[in-house]
């Protein structure tokens, strides 16, 4: 099964996401809201059930939820969260420059084509318009309970962490190739049953510094990239990484500056703002 057929014939992910989403949510939303105005029109990239609109509280007037799930807009539409169109986010169904903010939110991660979802993002936001993109940073790889390895075996676990760490080097020290897949689970595609249960991305990692070199490279102005000390709730760290981090974020703008070690201090979410046309 095809990562985009799964997600338009489940069923139970968008009510889960319904019922534990505004819980789990990382991102406090007045860190996000600060950098766009809710009056403009915003395109919510895979926004699914739209559920993005009812946590920054967004006008439904100018909300607009693109998604390829039938299943998540009809939440939509029944929650009356504003606009919806029903749309591969690879090709959106949109005119370009009708934008004044994107949102990608939890979803460029299981995007088998990630790159062409941020072209198309960058397509439709207007000159001067915004794009805000958050989801899952690779917070401490080398944690026992890291989530994205909850149901995977040791071996695989100590392959992939080794994998990310030499990626990160390799993107740091050889010219930038936008390439954030570091083993995609093909299994997991084919049985949707396991693709729910453990969460496992089509692309198992989307690196928070391919997707910021990209942005970078397409010549969009960086707003703002947040670091670990910004994140609402982090996740399960035992005392001694809470001690360390308590301990660098005296250091992070000398972090920031430093070639690699800076990849291990910048975070989701990313605000980029599209050039004016001159």
């Amino acid at each position: 099964m095809r990562v985009d057929d799964y997600y338009k014939s489940v069923r139970g992910y968008h009510q889960i996401v319904e019922d534990e989403h505004q819980e789990v949510f990382v991102v406090p939303p007045h860190l996000l809201l600060r950098f766009f105005d809710t009056n403009g029109i915003t395109v919510d990239v895979a926004g699914g059930s739209g559920i993005n609109a009812a946590i920054l509280g967004l006008h439904a007037t100018g909300y607009v939820c693109a998604d390829i799930s039938f299943v998540g807009l009809t939440i939509a539409e029944e929650k009356k969260r504003g606009m919806y169109v029903q749309t591969d986010v690879k090709t959106l169904a949109l005119k370009s420059n009708v934008a004044d903010t994107v949102l990608c939110s939890w979803s460029l991660e299981h995007m088998t084509a990630p790159e062409s979802v941020l072209e198309e993002m960058m397509r439709i936001v207007k000159p001067g318009g915004r794009i805000l993109i958050w989801g899952p940073n690779w917070d401490n790889i080398f944690r026992k309970d890291f989530p994205q390895f909850a149901h995977k075996d040791i071996g695989y676990i100590r392959s992939v962490r080794w994998q990310i760490f030499f990626k990160m080097m390799k993107n740091e020290f050889r010219p930038f190739r936008y390439d954030p897949y570091i083993n995609p689970d093909v299994a997991a595609l084919a049985e949707p049953d396991r693709y729910i249960s453990g969460d496992t991305d089509a692309v198992h990692c989307v690196l928070c510094q391919e997707t910021f070199k990209l942005l970078r490279a397409r010549g969009m102005r960086i707003i703002h990239i947040s670091d670990f000390s910004e994140m609402g709730k982090h996740l399960n760290n035992g005392m001694y990484i809470r001690s360390i981090r308590s301990i660098l974020r005296i250091f992070l703008p000398l972090l920031r500056c430093v070639p690699f070690l800076r990849w291990f201090v910048l975070r989701f979410p990313i605000v980029v703002e599209k050039p004016e046309i001159v």
